[in-house]
């Protein structure tokens, strides 16, 4: 099979020269370049001078504000500084491989993941092998690949096994868990993450507690059990320390503040994304957020401040496709028919040309439902009494947005 054969044909399926098709024409390069230095026995300069110039200019004809213009650079960096494939550039292509993942390219994040797992020795870095197998596992399954997903869990065991990785193992099982849950079976999957809660605190591992009690709150929130999934997650905030892992948590509580009825505290953690996640990618992400948020809590001239700052950005195809949708629903909301439907139109074209095909059917079912202008996300929500936990957990996150707006 050829190497890479899910770049080609996601390349095949674009079209040419779009943003998103530039981007995985640069992801390519660098992997192709990958592939050259761990091919040759040559310990200096097994990439031509060519192959290498052409590799920066595929980064470089990259479209402004896309999130992988900045790992693919840091890969290329480290891969040429160094002249050969150690541990800090297979770290590198897992955060270009954490990229993917986050945007949903799920199939590509698969193929980097895989990439990384067949250039580590577990003998001389089990963490790192154990890591790639279980991004791998995460990957593929959320791609719907089962059965690369149970190889890559089932070889990360083996690994961590082997070498008596406890830590390695109970991450395992949280990606393990994480299948049962994707394929409805929850008893079996809380089972897993209840297990690992416990064994995790017990042995003093708390980012691995902290991994579990996400995918707990995950569990919690697909069963309906609103109010817990936002206790357990900001259980798992307290234990998370890693910046990517911190973010994902605060924008699943966001989520549920939202689902909740409690639209501050929706609006707080958001606006605590703004200010503290690492990447522009994630603080425009919330910023579209916030802008959903403007449209349905009726803050007009809010809502077209921020239409007019995301506008000026320079958004990558995925989150810019879901500006242009959130743009057009809240134009709708608004009264403001003409320009809904010409946004939402160019939410289509663009989602379309890009691949982004979630944000292409929302466009879709947007503008059928404004054409009979009877929204029923219009209509008040009716919410339960919210449990003084949850309530609890909404001040914490207010409290440390002033605090962090204060410091900055």
């Amino acid at each position: 099979m050829i190497r890479h054969q899910v770049y080609f044909d996601t390349l095949g399926s674009m079209k040419e020269d779009s943003a998103s098709w530039r981007s995985v024409f640069a992801g390519l390069s660098v992997l192709r370049l990958v592939d050259t230095y761990a091919d040759t026995a040559s310990p200096t300069n097994p990439a031509g001078w060519a192959q290498l110039h052409s590799v920066r200019t595929a980064i470089e004809e990259m479209a402004e504000g896309d999130a992988m213009g900045g790992v693919l650079t840091a890969v290329l960096k480290e891969l040429t500084n160094r002249n050969a494939i150690d541990d800090t550039v297979r770290i590198s292509l897992l955060s270009y491989g954490r990229a993917l993942d986050y945007e949903a390219n799920w199939g590509l994040a698969t193929d980097v993941f895989s990439t990384v797992a067949k250039l580590t020795r577990p003998e001389k870095n089990a963490r790192l092998a154990v890591e790639a197998n279980v991004l791998v596992g995460g990957a593929a399954r959320r791609n719907g690949e089962w059965d690369i997903s149970a190889r890559a869990y089932s070889q990360a065991a083996y690994i961590a096994d082997t070498l008596s990785d406890r830590p390695g193992m109970l991450t395992v099982q949280v990606g393990i868990a994480n299948t049962y849950l994707a394929k409805g079976n929850f008893p079996q999957a809380q089972s897993i993450l209840d297990d690992v809660v416990v064994q995790a605190r017990d042995q003093d591992l708390p980012e691995i507690q902290g991994m579990a009690l996400h995918s707990r709150s995950s569990l919690a929130q697909q069963k309906g059990e609103k109010a817990e999934a936002v206790q357990l997650a900001y259980r798992a905030l307290g234990l998370t320390t890693r910046s990517s892992e911190r973010d994902r948590i605060i924008e699943d509580l966001a989520a549920g503040f939202s689902e909740l009825g409690l639209s501050e505290a929706a609006r707080d953690a958001h606006l605590l994304l703004t200010a503290t996640a690492q990447t522009k990618w994630v603080r425009w992400q919330a910023t579209i957020n916030l802008l959903e948020l403007a449209s349905l809590d009726g803050m007009e001239d809010t809502f077209d401040t921020y239409a007019a700052d995301l506008r000026k950005a320079p958004l990558g195809p995925w989150l810019k496709s879901y500006f242009l949708v959130f743009l057009g629903e809240g134009l709708e909301r608004f009264g403001r028919y003409d320009a809904a439907r010409e946004t939402l139109t160019e939410a289509v074209d663009y989602a379309t040309a890009n691949l982004i095909h979630p944000a292409t059917f929302r466009a879709e079912a947007a503008l059928v439902l404004l054409r009979s202008r009877s929204r029923t996300s219009t209509e008040a929500s009716v919410f339960g009494e919210v449990p003084q936990e949850v309530l609890a957990a909404a001040h914490a996150i207010s409290e440390l947005r002033k605090a962090t707006m204060a410091s900055s």
